[in-house]
């Protein structure tokens, strides 16, 4: 059993406000259901009669992890230092609001920071030279106004403009969810609560089933690469039942050689094709998913993609999802602000995604069962094959990386309230064994706790 580390203060703090919305959590969901009142946000400030609001926002979230045999026996060797169980806490209170005006556009803002902590050393090893961490910055400070009715003629809210310190997303993250840095000196390496640019001006156009974005974004990266990228975004939804297409094109400025001037193609779809004809039921859940980004300048020609196909069965007991997903990244492909959208995306297993292995010199085969037994709790059964793109590349003789089996469960208790636990079982095939020296199979274990108002 692994030693539990010794929490700090307001690590001790932040649990004990978990596990007090716990038990405040089913009278919570009570009292909403008693009044009309109550379903307003607890943390309101000022409500105006024509919808504007100003409000607080709170999360905190606490995880205990686990494991046995890191770095397949050999943590040591790979971080400098051993890593078995270890804590992630954070606290996010932010300042949010909108004011309509009187020709029905909306000015809107955030204001937001994040408390991080680690307590011993991260499977990552993130926090080595630092050990036990603590750290507080700015996450949210934007602004921006949306058009309201004022342009009636292209539909509501067709002009958005915002700027300052806040994220982006594009599809599911393969290219854009996470534009900040954690772990090292910020804290909450796993956790990864600062997901907001430096600084970011974004322009979005939407009319009909056409949403356009015009971006600007820095990285709050660290150490800081002064890395910037500029471009535009562009979707199309063929319906909300049937799914969409789209893509972008991008162009960087970075310290980083490789980066620097670098040029960005990127196309997605996201389609359950079958729903838009007349045919068989059965065929009307089949789910396609893919992406392919191609990046080049005079120092990269690099891509990276992925396919899935999944099938949901919904008038079967506890209405399983099946998806199967086959990912491929080159050698020299850069993942830029990729992130955690969903279990597996684009972290790609909670072992070796998470601690070892990033998008890039990598191909993956993911199948994936999701189960909801009851309609609070949803579990994911995981299953990945690692190989490298190009064994040389890690400096090791086999392509065969290891193969990894995750288990997921999320527990919804209120609407306020998140319990989840994972358990983690990792083989490590010859290309593993000889790039980390070590030679037993991995095995992880993490409980997580989130509230949220």
């Amino acid at each position: 059993m692994p030693r539990l580390p010794v929490r700090t203060p307001v690590s001790a703090a932040i649990a004990f406000v978990l596990f007090g919305a716990l038990a405040a959590g089913p009278a919570l969901a009570e009292d909403a259901e008693a009044t009309e009142e109550t379903e307003k946000s607890p943390l309101t400030i000022w409500e105006g009669d024509n919808g504007s609001l100003l409000k607080g926002t709170f999360k905190a979230a606490a995880a205990y992890f686990m494991q046995d045999n890191a770095w397949f026996g050999n943590a040591k060797g790979n971080l400098g230092a051993r890593s078995g169980s270890w804590w992630e806490t954070y606290i996010h209170p932010g300042i949010e609001g909108s004011y309509f005006l009187e020709n029905s556009s909306e000015l809107y803002g955030r204001v937001s920071a994040v408390f991080a902590s680690t307590n011993e050393i991260d499977a990552a090893g993130s926090n080595i030279p630092w050990g036990n961490v603590t750290s507080t910055r700015f996450e949210d400070a934007y602004a921006g106004w949306r058009s309201g009715d004022l342009f009636s003629s292209l539909g509501k809210d067709f002009l958005d403009v915002s700027v300052g310190r806040q994220q982006y997303v594009a599809g599911n993250g393969f290219l854009f969810f996470n534009q900040s840095s954690n772990g090292q000196n910020r804290g909450a390496f796993w956790m990864g609560e600062r997901q907001a640019a430096k600084f970011s001006g974004i322009v979005k156009l939407k009319t009909d089933n056409w949403k356009a974005d015009l971006i600007y974004l820095e990285a709050d990266d660290n150490p800081n690469t002064d890395t910037r990228l500029g471009g535009i975004t562009l979707d199309y939804t063929i319906s909300e039942a049937v799914g969409g297409i789209g893509g972008g094109i991008y162009t960087l400025a970075s310290d980083i050689e490789t980066r620097d001037s670098m040029n960005v193609f990127d196309i997605r779809f996201s389609l359950l094709p079958f729903e838009a004809f007349d045919v068989s039921d059965v065929l009307k859940p089949v789910k396609f998913e893919g992406e392919y980004v191609y990046e080049d300048n005079d120092d990269l020609d690099a891509s990276g993609w992925y396919l899935s196909a999944g099938y949901q069965w919904a008038d079967v007991p506890w209405t399983p999802t099946l998806t199967y997903r086959y990912a491929s990244f080159s050698e020299d492909y850069d993942p830029l602000f990729y992130g955690f959208n969903d279990w597996g995306y684009w972290y790609q297993g909670e072992v070796l995604g998470e601690y070892v292995l990033v998008n890039s010199n990598l191909k993956s085969h993911m199948v994936k069962l999701n189960v909801k037994p009851v309609e609070s709790v949803s579990a994911n059964l995981f299953y990945f094959k690692f190989d490298l793109d190009d064994a040389g590349g890690l400096g090791v003789q086999s392509a065969d990386f290891a193969d990894e089996w995750n288990l997921t469960v999320d527990w919804t208790v209120t609407d306020h309230v998140i319990l989840s636990a994972v358990a983690a079982y990792v083989d490590p095939d010859e290309g593993a064994r000889q790039y980390t020296g070590g030679d037993d199979s991995w095995s992880y274990g993490m409980l997580y706790a989130s509230v949220s108002f």
